[in-house]
């Protein structure tokens, strides 16, 4: 079931937590990544630093489908990730667990003259070691949200 949430509610998801996720970073996905984007071998025991990006997008606590659903869409109404930013403190480790913890941050409706009314949802996930309690990396993640335009 396929439900829009209306722009009141928007101000409402800001704030939303995800349950805590956690992510591994194996030695095997970081040699594909690597070659995949062509990247030199790196450090011994530390992972590409996209993967401050990767681990908090792919562990976050909530599938896609489930965020989309969280915020009033689904996949197949054209929701989507529309970019981000990441800030990283230190180099992760592979093997290492990491945890990832975070939630909305904002959300606001815009309308687009060829795509009508979308709705931004901005998240802000950290990438924490779960021994020391330390901060690895925040990633910013904007997801947009298409919504049907009212029946005149």
């Amino acid at each position: 079931m396929t439900h829009h949430a209306a722009s009141a509610d928007l101000d409402s998801l800001v704030g939303t937590q995800f349950p805590p996720g956690e992510y591994v970073i194996t030695h095997d996905v970081d040699e594909a990544f690597r070659s995949a984007v062509n990247a030199p071998p790196g450090s011994p025991g530390r992972a590409h630093p996209t993967f401050c990006h990767l681990a908090t997008h792919v562990g976050k606590g909530v599938t896609f489908a489930e965020l989309a659903e969280l915020v009033g869409s689904s996949n197949d109404a054209g929701f989507l990730f529309g970019g981000g930013s990441f800030t990283f403190h230190e180099q992760p480790r592979i093997g290492r667990r990491y945890v990832v913890r975070g939630g909305i941050t904002a959300a606001e409706s815009r309308i687009g003259a060829r795509t009508g009314r979308f709705d931004v949802i901005t998240t802000s996930l950290d990438l924490v070691d779960p021994d020391t309690d330390a901060l690895v990396a925040t990633s910013v993640e904007h997801y947009i949200c298409p919504r049907e335009e009212p029946s005149a």
